[in-house]
């Protein structure tokens, strides 16, 4: 789950108006970050990172660098099974003495006005995770939904039609396989977008296969991995 370069860049407009430039000194600069730090700190999603470099810039001596007056990482998600995934964002002194923010590898098209635009900004991000973790909980619910009426249809026709099976699920599809014998299987794949159309043709496109195969046909399949015992539902436990 990320959030784009162009959501990021919408953020940005929306929330950094540039209509007032603030104008501040290195003592200033570090003032507002620190209002900055204290005002993010009630807001889950948002740290400040300590561990970063107090210039950040190109290397070159004669050319003038910006100053990074603070960072904040704000967590887009914290979902147990994935690596945390956290985007910064940069408050910069630029050498004229404006304010200047990076959301991830984006620079705010104007300079900062208030320091409250960037509260804001960070306040629209994190807003902007919560609903994309919703709507991500109801497409997970949703795929749960398909994955048990799969199931339970394709365990009513194994155990009527006596035959194992083994089942893997990813984002889009079910692999439904079929053991034919120990050392032969065949895979169906369902997929989720149309699983109310194959779902009642299930069962006549797994005879067809399994009387084919009893005729001394042999399939080439191109799964990836073979299937040992503790895979398979056996149709004698259904």
């Amino acid at each position: 789950m990320s959030i784009t370069s162009r959501s990021l860049q919408k953020l940005l407009r929306e929330n950094i108006s540039g209509r007032k430039p603030l104008s501040v000194d290195a003592e200033q600069a570090q003032e507002l970050a620190e209002e900055l730090l204290a005002r993010i700190e009630p807001l889950p999603g948002a740290k400040p990172d300590d561990h970063y470099s107090s210039f950040r810039g190109g290397s070159s001596a004669d050319k003038p660098r910006d100053e990074l007056c603070c960072r904040i990482m704000l967590e887009q998600s914290s979902d147990r099974w994935y690596y945390r995934h956290e985007t910064p964002l940069r408050l910069l002194r630029s050498p004229d003495r404006q304010l200047w923010v990076e959301l991830g590898y984006e620079r705010s098209p104007a300079p900062v006005s208030d320091i409250d635009e960037v509260v804001a900004l960070i306040k629209a991000f994190l807003q902007r995770v919560d609903r994309q973790k919703a709507q991500a909980a109801k497409r997970q619910k949703q795929k749960d939904l398909k994955v048990q009426a799969i199931l339970a249809q394709v365990r009513k026709i194994a155990k009527e039609d006596k035959f194992d099976f083994a089942t893997e699920v990813d984002t889009i599809k079910l692999k439904l396989i079929i053991r034919l014998s120990d050392q032969d299987y065949f895979a169906i794949l369902i997929p989720f977008s149309q699983f109310k159309e194959v779902l009642p043709k299930l069962r006549t496109a797994i005879r067809a296969l399994r009387e084919t195969y009893n005729t001394g046909v042999r399939f080439k399949t191109h799964l990836k991995r073979g299937y040992g015992r503790s895979d398979w539902t056996r149709h004698e436990d259904l």
